[in-house]
């Protein structure tokens, strides 16, 4: 039975992969290199979509957009709720399971959610040293993000945000998309659930940035939209910004 299950799971993933290849060359992206990056709340409102299997879902349907994507068909999966981890590669040889044996033995929900943490590891984990805080007086205070734009890269980072409702750093979290619009890293924010997301909106359509480098929608319940029009939505917003990210040389 295993054995079964897990064959028609990787059936499942190059049907995945076929999918998006559709969504990509639609969008003029066929060929387009990109890391791939998939941050996921683990606060314990995502109880339910834990055990219900949606977020090893969410994994895979990442997985076939990172095998065409991705220099070696992976994709990097980091943990936020009131800290933030880096869980390391999913890719086709770990896939299976991916969940159930990587993050939920060794990632406990929280309770709470804070985005900065983790937008800060990711923004740390490509452009090391690119986005610092600076402190206020005598090191006193919150202080405020700063940047350091490297030279452009060859591949811009496209992060997959997923999460079922609003944060508690939501100034810091600001900044670091207002920072990171130096640099070659898009934010396609995705809310699950019935949330307002009144937060994620305002990203949608911050002030302050060099660029547009940050896209939000909203899917009520990710078991009924289909693979297709998630690829569809997942990359609206990716070409223009490719485009402007080009003529601003953040990428080559």
């Amino acid at each position: 039975m295993t054995i079964d299950l897990r064959k028609k799971a990787e059936e499942n993933l190059i049907s995945l992969a076929k999918t998006a290849v559709i969504s990509l060359d639609k969008k003029g992206l066929g060929g387009q290199r990109a890391r791939v990056a998939l941050a996921l709340d683990i606060s314990g409102s995502m109880t339910g979509l834990f055990t219900n299997g949606i977020v090893q879902s969410v994994c895979e349907r990442t997985l076939g957009l990172g095998m065409n994507f991705d220099d070696n068909g992976a994709a990097d999966v980091f943990l936020f709720g009131v800290k933030d981890y880096s869980v390391g590669e999913i890719r086709k040889e770990n896939f299976y399971e991916f969940v159930s044996r990587e993050i939920r033995p060794n990632y406990p929900l929280e309770n709470g959610t804070n985005y900065a943490g983790v937008m800060q590891r990711i923004a740390d984990e490509y452009f090391p040293g690119a986005i610092g805080v600076k402190k206020g007086l005598f090191g006193l205070g919150r202080g405020k993000v700063t940047v350091k734009a490297p030279p452009p890269e060859e591949q811009p980072v496209y992060v997959i945000f997923v999460t079922d409702g609003n944060c508690f750093d939501g100034e810091r979290a600001a900044e670091i998309v207002r920072q990171t619009s130096h640099l070659g890293i898009f934010w396609q924010f995705v809310g699950v659930g019935r949330e307002n997301f009144e937060f994620l909106k305002q990203l949608d359509d911050l002030d302050g940035r060099l660029i547009d480098n940050a896209n939000f929608f909203q899917v009520n319940d990710l078991k009924k939209i289909s693979d297709e029009e998630l690829y569809d939505r997942l990359l609206g917003e990716f070409p223009d910004w490719l485009a402007e990210a080009k003529k601003k040389s953040l990428i080559k």
